[in-house]
């Protein structure tokens, strides 16, 4: 009875050390990997925050540049991160425009589009952040 409960509790030790190491912590690429997907979803999100009038552009504008050192960090290649990013805040810029002339955006939040789009510009022609 001894012998098969010392048996038991060395099968139950072996298992647990097992599935310890079994459940490694995540490698740095897939933690870039992650960063990437959770900043594209939250910029998602801030967008249609913004769109829906209860988000900010300055929100989006943070997260898409949150977005592109995410990339950037995942050993994205630079030139395609930068040109995402000009993409993502030539959008912001119209659609600010448009939200300015219909009375949804103030001035000031329509210029800021316009800065967010030309610091990305700028960025991409730098090739740096």
């Amino acid at each position: 009875m001894l012998r098969a409960m010392n048996l038991a509790r060395v099968i139950v030790l072996a298992l647990c050390a097992t599935s310890a190491t079994a459940i490694a912590a995540p490698t740095a690429a897939q933690l870039a990997k992650d960063r990437v997907a959770a900043a594209e979803k939250v910029y998602s999100h801030a967008t249609a925050m913004m769109k829906s009038g209860r988000g900010t552009i300055e929100a989006v504008y943070l997260w898409s540049v949150r977005w592109l050192g995410a990339d950037l960090d995942a050993a994205r290649p630079a030139k395609q991160a930068f040109a995402d990013h000009v993409t993502r805040m030539t959008e912001l810029d119209t659609e600010a425009t448009k939200a300015k002339g219909t009375g949804a955006v103030s001035t000031g939040d329509a210029d800021a589009a316009t800065y967010f789009r030309i610091e990305a510009e700028l960025w991409q022609a730098r090739g740096k952040r």
